[in-house]
Protein backbone atom coordinates (compact mmCIF):
# COMPACT_ATOMS: atom_id res chain seq x y z
CA UNK A 1 0.00 0.00 0.00
CA UNK A 2 2.81 2.35 0.64
CA UNK A 3 5.96 3.40 -1.00
CA UNK A 4 8.69 4.53 1.33
CA UNK A 5 10.91 7.45 0.55
CA UNK A 6 13.89 7.26 2.87
CA UNK A 7 13.56 9.38 5.96
CA UNK A 8 11.56 12.12 4.25
CA UNK A 9 8.23 10.34 4.33
CA UNK A 10 6.11 7.86 2.44
CA UNK A 11 3.24 7.88 -0.03
CA UNK A 12 0.04 5.98 0.67
CA UNK A 13 -0.85 3.81 -2.33
CA UNK A 14 -4.54 3.78 -1.34
CA UNK A 15 -5.22 7.53 -1.35
CA UNK A 16 -1.85 8.67 -2.81
CA UNK A 17 -1.24 11.21 -0.06
CA UNK A 18 2.20 12.08 1.29
CA UNK A 19 2.85 11.10 4.92
CA UNK A 20 5.57 11.99 7.39
CA UNK A 21 8.03 9.23 8.39
CA UNK A 22 6.31 8.85 11.77
CA UNK A 23 2.80 8.59 10.31
CA UNK A 24 1.39 5.10 10.71
CA UNK A 25 -1.35 4.60 9.60
CA UNK A 26 -1.93 7.10 6.79
CA UNK A 27 -3.02 10.44 8.25
CA UNK A 28 -5.85 10.78 5.73
CA UNK A 29 -7.37 7.38 4.97
CA UNK A 30 -6.07 5.52 8.05
CA UNK A 31 -4.78 2.64 5.95
CA UNK A 32 -1.87 0.73 7.53
CA UNK A 33 1.66 1.52 6.45
CA UNK A 34 3.78 -0.98 4.60
CA UNK A 35 1.19 -2.75 2.44
CA UNK A 36 2.66 -3.67 -0.93
CA UNK A 37 0.28 -6.38 -2.09
CA UNK A 38 -2.12 -5.12 -4.79
CA UNK A 39 -4.96 -7.23 -3.38
CA UNK A 40 -4.53 -5.64 0.05
CA UNK A 41 -4.49 -2.19 -1.52
CA UNK A 42 -7.71 -2.98 -3.39
CA UNK A 43 -9.35 -4.17 -0.17
CA UNK A 44 -8.45 -0.88 1.51
CA UNK A 45 -9.79 1.13 -1.43
CA UNK A 46 -13.10 -0.75 -1.29
CA UNK A 47 -13.27 -0.08 2.45
CA UNK A 48 -12.81 3.64 1.82
CA UNK A 49 -15.45 3.61 -0.93
CA UNK A 50 -17.93 1.89 1.38
CA UNK A 51 -17.17 4.40 4.13
CA UNK A 52 -17.67 7.31 1.74
CA UNK A 53 -21.05 5.88 0.71
CA UNK A 54 -22.29 5.77 4.29
CA UNK A 55 -24.80 8.49 5.21
CA UNK A 56 -23.48 11.48 7.05
CA UNK A 57 -24.24 11.16 10.77
CA UNK A 58 -26.81 13.58 12.11
CA UNK A 59 -25.22 15.85 14.74
CA UNK A 60 -26.62 15.17 18.20
CA UNK A 61 -27.46 18.85 18.68
CA UNK A 62 -29.87 18.70 15.71
CA UNK A 63 -31.87 16.07 17.59
CA UNK A 64 -31.26 17.36 21.13
CA UNK A 65 -32.66 20.87 20.57
CA UNK A 66 -36.13 19.89 19.27
CA UNK A 67 -36.34 17.03 21.81
CA UNK A 68 -35.64 19.48 24.66
CA UNK A 69 -38.15 22.00 23.27
CA UNK A 70 -40.98 19.53 22.79
CA UNK A 71 -40.43 17.89 26.17
CA UNK A 72 -40.82 21.33 27.72
CA UNK A 73 -44.00 21.96 25.73
CA UNK A 74 -45.36 18.57 26.77
CA UNK A 75 -44.99 19.42 30.46
CA UNK A 76 -46.42 22.93 30.09
CA UNK A 77 -49.39 21.85 27.97
CA UNK A 78 -50.29 18.92 30.21
CA UNK A 79 -50.13 21.07 33.34
CA UNK A 80 -52.06 23.84 31.62
CA UNK A 81 -54.79 21.44 30.56
CA UNK A 82 -55.08 19.96 34.05
CA UNK A 83 -55.12 23.46 35.52
CA UNK A 84 -57.98 24.45 33.24
CA UNK A 85 -59.92 21.41 34.45
CA UNK A 86 -59.51 22.82 37.94
CA UNK A 87 -60.74 26.19 36.70
CA UNK A 88 -63.72 24.42 35.16
CA UNK A 89 -64.56 22.90 38.54
CA UNK A 90 -64.26 26.31 40.21
CA UNK A 91 -66.59 27.79 37.62
CA UNK A 92 -69.14 25.06 38.31
CA UNK A 93 -68.94 25.50 42.11
CA UNK A 94 -68.87 29.29 41.76
CA UNK A 95 -72.28 29.37 40.16
CA UNK A 96 -71.30 30.17 36.57
CA UNK A 97 -74.16 29.04 34.35
CA UNK A 98 -72.94 30.17 30.94
CA UNK A 99 -72.67 26.92 28.96
CA UNK A 100 -70.58 28.58 26.24
CA UNK A 101 -67.82 29.35 28.73
CA UNK A 102 -68.00 25.82 30.07
CA UNK A 103 -67.69 24.39 26.57
CA UNK A 104 -64.81 26.70 25.63
CA UNK A 105 -62.89 25.98 28.81
CA UNK A 106 -63.44 22.23 28.56
CA UNK A 107 -62.46 22.19 24.89
CA UNK A 108 -59.35 24.25 25.51
CA UNK A 109 -58.37 22.03 28.43
CA UNK A 110 -58.83 18.86 26.38
CA UNK A 111 -56.84 20.37 23.52
CA UNK A 112 -53.94 21.22 25.82
CA UNK A 113 -53.90 17.72 27.32
CA UNK A 114 -53.95 16.09 23.87
CA UNK A 115 -51.23 18.41 22.55
CA UNK A 116 -49.14 17.78 25.67
CA UNK A 117 -49.41 14.03 25.23
CA UNK A 118 -48.54 14.32 21.52
CA UNK A 119 -45.58 16.57 22.27
CA UNK A 120 -44.21 13.94 24.67
CA UNK A 121 -44.56 11.23 22.03
CA UNK A 122 -42.98 13.52 19.44
CA UNK A 123 -39.99 14.16 21.71
CA UNK A 124 -39.43 10.41 22.14
CA UNK A 125 -39.74 9.88 18.39
CA UNK A 126 -37.28 12.67 17.66
CA UNK A 127 -34.78 11.15 20.06
CA UNK A 128 -35.01 7.93 18.02
CA UNK A 129 -34.70 9.92 14.75
CA UNK A 130 -38.18 8.99 13.55
CA UNK A 131 -39.35 10.96 10.50
CA UNK A 132 -42.99 11.16 11.59
CA UNK A 133 -42.00 12.83 14.88
CA UNK A 134 -40.43 15.81 13.14
CA UNK A 135 -43.42 16.16 10.79
CA UNK A 136 -45.90 16.01 13.68
CA UNK A 137 -43.71 18.48 15.56
CA UNK A 138 -44.05 20.99 12.73
CA UNK A 139 -47.83 20.49 12.66
CA UNK A 140 -48.05 20.88 16.44
CA UNK A 141 -46.09 24.13 16.25
CA UNK A 142 -48.49 25.55 13.66
CA UNK A 143 -51.48 24.47 15.75
CA UNK A 144 -49.92 26.01 18.86
CA UNK A 145 -49.36 29.35 17.13
CA UNK A 146 -52.95 29.51 15.92
CA UNK A 147 -54.30 28.17 19.22
CA UNK A 148 -52.49 30.72 21.38
CA UNK A 149 -53.61 33.62 19.19
CA UNK A 150 -57.20 32.33 19.26
CA UNK A 151 -57.09 31.76 23.02
CA UNK A 152 -56.06 35.35 23.73
CA UNK A 153 -58.68 36.75 21.36
CA UNK A 154 -61.43 34.61 22.96
CA UNK A 155 -60.49 34.53 26.64
CA UNK A 156 -58.70 37.85 27.02
CA UNK A 157 -59.75 40.22 24.24
CA UNK A 158 -58.04 43.59 24.60
CA UNK A 159 -55.89 42.47 27.54
CA UNK A 160 -52.71 42.24 25.42
CA UNK A 161 -51.88 43.95 22.15
CA UNK A 162 -52.88 41.53 19.34
CA UNK A 163 -49.62 42.18 17.47
CA UNK A 164 -47.63 41.31 20.59
CA UNK A 165 -49.61 38.07 20.91
CA UNK A 166 -48.95 37.17 17.28
CA UNK A 167 -45.22 37.89 17.44
CA UNK A 168 -44.85 36.20 20.81
CA UNK A 169 -46.62 33.10 19.54
CA UNK A 170 -44.43 33.01 16.45
CA UNK A 171 -41.27 33.35 18.50
CA UNK A 172 -42.20 30.78 21.15
CA UNK A 173 -43.99 28.13 19.11
CA UNK A 174 -42.63 28.98 15.66
CA UNK A 175 -39.11 28.39 16.97
CA UNK A 176 -40.09 24.83 17.82
CA UNK A 177 -41.38 24.36 14.29
CA UNK A 178 -38.11 25.68 12.87
CA UNK A 179 -36.14 23.30 15.09
CA UNK A 180 -38.30 20.36 14.00
CA UNK A 181 -38.03 21.36 10.33
CA UNK A 182 -34.26 21.71 10.60
CA UNK A 183 -33.99 18.28 12.18
CA UNK A 184 -36.16 16.76 9.46
CA UNK A 185 -34.04 18.29 6.70
CA UNK A 186 -30.86 16.99 8.32
CA UNK A 187 -32.35 13.51 8.66
CA UNK A 188 -33.36 13.44 5.01
CA UNK A 189 -30.00 14.75 3.84
CA UNK A 190 -28.15 12.25 5.99
CA UNK A 191 -30.31 9.38 4.85
CA UNK A 192 -31.02 8.40 8.44
CA UNK A 193 -34.75 9.06 8.34
CA UNK A 194 -36.83 6.04 9.22
CA UNK A 195 -40.02 5.40 7.28
CA UNK A 196 -43.24 5.98 9.20
CA UNK A 197 -44.48 2.86 10.95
Amino acid sequence: MTATSGTTGWVCKVCWKWNRPEDDPCFRCKSPRGLTDDAAVEVERKRLEAKAAEPEPVPDIVVAVPVWVFRGYARVWLRGGIGLLGLLALMAFGGVTDLIWFALTAGFSAGLVVCGFLAGEVADGMRNRETWAFIVGIVLSVVAVMGSITAFSVFAPGLVNPNAVRWGSLLVFGGAGVAAAGGLVMLIRAGRARPPA
